[in-house]
């Protein structure tokens, strides 16, 4: 499958360059052949490069045999708590109510909270399988690493202070960890927005999670080669998450951490019925600040992974990762395109916006749409069911989510290459 995807991939991209040629020459014209070839290649041709390679790698995914269920090991969850109070009792709840026959331990680490969540923690009425651990306030990956310490089971899940889980989702995450190679060292739930109908902000990340997000992790998990394991809720195997030592103090701790596990040849996966809701922005001066994190953290693992140097990770996960390297090309293409596009749009002018950029959205339409059949199908067999949405969020989801977030992005990337300080 991997190599039919890839050989469709490049042989579109062959197509493509061939169709964009005078394209590229009437851009020229007007701002030269250096500005042409960039915007054609990275709001082209690389994206177009993604949306096939996805769409047949989607395509033609083989169908899961159905999981013989082992026998249910216990778990240990790991929630660091920071400035929690308002849900935190609800994800504790979600943990309460699983379907899931072997003990589910609890360890709740508080990262030096101001708003009461501790005293919170400490009033309610925690059973012997919660403990509850105090820490200064050193962020996440140090919450995390203590939580690990006292980790006695076979297998730790990490869930966010603001994450509900889905009645199945421990069983449907344990499953297909259980049922994956001996190679796989994590499994990465499936996360929706659980503030959706909050804002127009959140409205267009419930798009972005059901398609975008939900999308990529499933064509990357077939490759074995899911490339984050997210902490929001996240299944591993206890030794292997010690033997590495944990999660780094990083803006970006959860995929620098699942490339540690891939480089040292491990394998991650996806269960797309492993269901968990999480708050998300609700203002998109948050989800800028969001979305620039995630991009730090991908620069993050760039330096700390030795991606080409590394004699154990196996090529599709190279080959995963090293798409990613275009990102913050096309970020900054979005920036300069749309509008350049739209001011000679404006004039009557087609230049940028025609049907040659439109075929990259179409090629992008066609991938949802097999990204929707695959998640409606999931949720038909679990049995969950999910409040419709927003059309017109979804319209500028496709039109213009990705240059809203371009500049956040980039800011992203720069701070990390050059550096600058931290800011979480």
């Amino acid at each position: 499958m991997f190599l039919i995807s890839t050989m469709t991939a490049f042989f579109y991209l062959i197509f493509s360059i061939f169709i964009n040629i005078s394209w590229i020459t009437e851009i020229a014209c007007y701002f030269g052949y250096f500005l042409a070839i960039y915007l054609v290649t990275f709001i082209a041709l690389i994206p177009g490069f993604n949306f096939v390679f996805m769409f047949i790698s989607l395509l033609f995914s083989k169908k899961e045999r159905k999981q013989c269920i082992h026998k249910e090991d216990d778990v240990t969850i790991l929630i660091p708590v920071y400035n929690a109070k308002n849900c935190i009792e609800e994800t504790i709840k979600s943990i309460r109510s699983q379907k899931y026959c072997g003990d589910i331990y609890i360890n709740i680490i508080d990262d030096g909270s101001t708003d009461g969540s501790l005293e919170l923690l400490k009033s309610m009425d925690l059973d012997s399988k919660i403990t509850l651990f105090e820490s200064p306030h050193m962020g996440k990956a140090f919450a995390l690493n203590k939580g690990l310490q006292h980790v006695k089971t076979d297998y730790t899940i990490t869930v966010d202070s603001d994450t509900i889980l889905h009645p199945l989702a421990v069983r449907n995450i344990m499953n297909k960890l259980l049922n994956s190679s001996k190679k796989t060292a994590a499994t990465a739930g499936c996360i929706f927005v659980k503030n959706a109908k909050k804002s127009f902000i959140t409205k267009l990340q419930e798009w972005d999670y059901t398609l975008g997000i939900f999308g990529v992790k499933l064509y990357q998990g077939n490759y074995n080669s899911t490339l984050v394991a997210q902490g929001a809720f996240s299944a591993y195997k206890t030794k292997l998450l010690k033997e590495i030592g944990g999660w780094q103090n990083c803006v970006g701790e959860d995929i620098v951490l699942t490339w540690d596990l891939l480089s040292k040849g491990y394998e991650t996966n996806f269960a797309k019925n492993a269901i968990a809701f999480t708050e998300v922005p609700e203002k998109l001066s948050a989800l800028g600040k969001q979305r620039k994190r995630w991009a730090t953290g991908m620069i993050e693992a760039f330096k700390k992974t030795k991606i080409i140097t590394s004699k154990n990770m196996n090529f599709k996960s190279k080959f995963l990762m090293c798409l990613n390297i275009f990102f913050p090309f096309i970020d900054l293409a979005l920036l300069i395109f749309i509008p350049l596009g739209l001011i000679l749009l404006a004039f009557g002018n087609q230049l940028l916006i025609g049907w040659l950029s439109l075929l990259v959205i179409l090629l992008g339409m066609l991938l949802c749409l097999v990204v929707e059949i695959k998640r409606k199908n999931m949720l038909k067999e679990i049995g969950c069911k999910l409040e419709k949405r927003s059309i017109l969020a979804f319209i500028f989801y496709v039109l213009l989510y990705a240059f809203t977030l371009a500049l956040y992005c980039l800011i992203g990337y720069i701070s990390e290459l050059i550096n600058a300080k931290k800011e979480w």
